[in-house]
């Protein structure tokens, strides 16, 4: 079953664990699991991966509404002077 949260490129997900277990080995010195290293990556998927598309839809938001007052501003330049 496909979680919300799953990575489905495969290439970004061996990425992904490949970063976790070496980053962990240079840490720590000690030999980590694939399995245990994708477990983290769901977990920090599961726990951050909310907050971060709220922020990236808040970003968003905040774009199209800078966009839309600037459109209101050529709008109103362009009225006739009466």
């Amino acid at each position: 079953m496909l979680r919300k949260w799953d990575i489905t490129d495969e290439q970004t997900k061996r990425k992904c664990v490949d970063e976790v277990l070496t980053r962990i080995e240079e840490q720590d010195g000690s030999e980590f699991g694939m399995i245990a290293a994708q477990e983290i990556i769901d977990i920090v998927a599961v726990h951050l991966g909310p907050a971060i598309h709220n922020a990236a839809v808040d970003e968003a938001k905040n774009a199209v509404q800078t966009k839309l007052s600037d459109l209101e501003v050529d709008l109103d330049i362009l009225k006739l002077q009466n």
